[in-house]
Formats: C-alpha cells, structure tokens, sequence
C-alpha cells in the first residue's frame, strides 16, 4: 500500500494561525476556567490543578511562540539569559511562593480572622454571594493592593531596586515573565493574598483566583502575535504588557495591572496602542550582568545611582 503524506497548504496554514491568533488566549481562560470548577469540586486537589494549569498554560505559550511569533529576533535567547530566567523561576517556585503561602499568609489568617470575630464577624469578605462574584470582588481586592505596590515600585528608588531586575531584559517571551527578585514577588503577594486572607476570603476562592493569575503572568510576556481585542479593556494581555515594558521613563508608567486592567482605568495609567514598542527594557541596548546574583546586583545598583523607573 501506498504511504501518503499529508502536506499542509499555504492557505492551510494561514487558517491555523488565524486560529491560533484568535482563540489561544480565550483557549487559555478555558484551562483556568475548567480548573477552576474541577477546585471548587475537590478543593484538596488545590496544588494539583494549580500545576496542570501552568504546565497546560506554558505549553499553550510555547506553541504560539513557536508557530506565530511576534518578533522571530526576539527567539533567539542567549543561553546565559535563558539560565538567568530559568534560575529565577526556580527560586520564585521553590522558595518565595512557600514562604508566602506556607509561612505568611497563615500567618496573617492567625491575625486577622481573630480580629474580625472580636468585631462580631466572622469576615469581612461576603461569603454568602454567589461563587463567580466572590471571585470578581477577590480578584479586583487582590489587584488593587498589587497595583499600588507595583506603582510605588515604579516610584520608591529602592523598590525599584527589587523590581528593576524584571525590567532588564531587552526581549520578551513567556519564561521571563517569571525574572523576579524574591522579595518583590513576596511584597506583591502578601499585597494581594494577603489582603483576601486577611478579610476572611475562603480558600477555594483565592486558589481558584490564582489560576486565573496563573495563566495571565505567562501569557502576559509571550513573544506570540495574538489577537487580543476586547479582551484587553478588561484583561491585562500581553499587547498592553509591552508598553509596561517599553524602553523610555514615562513608557513604563503604564499598564501596572497583573491579570485586570480595571485599577489602570480608573487611576489613568491604562495605555493601549496599535502598534508595538520599538524597545523594551530599561538602558535598552547597554551591557548586562551575567548570571542570576549578578543581574540582581545590577538591579539595585542602578537604583541606587538614579531615580526610580528610569529606562533611557
């Protein structure tokens, strides 16, 4: 028998990145939004849905990375880059997130749940609404205390010292958007989870929130031409992302949303445009520190030697 192969068409291919283009990113808050009812089901498998939903969050990034890219330079890592991200998500996963969610948040539970019971209340959060507005009002709580952290890291020199080193890369794709210091994913989470834990929000609410945040933080830095329109007025896609990231000081004083856009509207620092920033990162084109100790070093030097949120 004959072995056929199958050969994709030039107009085939324009369909599957048109599809691509369209109905990844909305694929993606399928993954979350699945996850999501699969948690409030089985809350214990908490941890077990959070890491399917990155892995299938990455993988999804990944291919449209691969297939519509949105600058192919911007492809090319260098490999001591790659190490320096790599390095970055490992100390985020390994040891910031358990110290939030393992040491503080409990912590602040113990403070502030026995606080509200001396009021006569059990919590401040309505526990009583419906599951979907409980998650609206938890994400939008969440997000106002990480964007006033995230501003005054823009504003405060050695805030932006911690913060700084997100901001060196002079390229853009899903694995950096986890190039953090430790303590600023420490500050911007006790800012956020801590605020719900602190007003009694349940569990299952703020697990089923860090879903959504899940896949928002990588597909917000994937290097992918994805359609995002209607979307991004009430999401902080990628294509309002990279004006955060644009080279030039007042550039990057917008778009401080981490997964809504509402906080950006309603203080003016939302920023959407039609075309893309020629340069993003800050001394956009200087030198770079090789390695992880060494970028974060650098970071806060040029912090230190110059005003905060600086990038020309």
């Amino acid at each position: 028998m004959p072995t056929h192969i199958s050969l994709v068409t030039p107009r085939a291919v324009s369909t599957v990145h048109w599809l691509l283009r369209w109905c990844l990113w909305p694929a993606a808050l399928c993954v979350a939004t699945v996850a999501a009812w699969r948690l409030h089901q089985q809350p214990e498998r908490a941890m077990a849905l959070q890491m399917a939903t990155f892995l299938a969050a990455v993988l999804l990034a990944m291919l449209a990375e691969r297939v519509v890219p949105l600058r192919r330079d911007w492809q090319q890592v260098p490999r001591a880059e790659r190490r320096t991200d790599l390095t970055s998500m490992a100390v985020l996963m390994l040891l910031a997130d358990p110290v939030v969610k393992r040491g503080l948040l409990p912590l602040v539970a113990a403070a502030g749940v026995p606080w509200f019971a001396l009021q006569g209340a059990q919590a401040a959060f309505p526990v009583q609404w419906p599951l979907a507005l409980q998650l609206l009002l938890a994400a939008v709580i969440a997000e106002g205390g990480q964007y006033a952290v995230h501003r005054a890291m823009h504003s405060v020199r050695w805030l932006w010292g911690l913060h700084g080193f997100h901001h060196n890369p002079t390229r853009i794709y899903w694995l950096n958007g986890f190039r953090a210091h430790p303590l600023n994913m420490i500050v911007h989470q006790l800012a956020g989870l801590g605020v719900l834990v602190a007003i009694g929000a349940p569990a299952p609410v703020i697990q089923m929130l860090i879903l959504f945040s899940t896949v928002a933080a990588v597909f917000q830095h994937a290097n992918a031409d994805l359609r995002y329109d209607g979307w991004n007025w009430v999401f902080s896609t990628a294509d309002l992302h990279r004006w955060h990231h644009a080279a030039g000081a007042q550039s990057c004083q917008a778009n401080f949303g981490g997964l809504l856009t509402v906080w950006d509207h309603l203080f003016g620092t939302f920023r959407r445009g039609d075309v893309m920033p020629a340069l993003v990162g800050v001394d956009a084109g200087a030198p770079r520190a090789t390695g992880y100790v060494g970028a974060l070093r650098e970071a806060m030097r040029n912090a230190l030697a110059r005003p905060a949120a600086r990038a020309d």
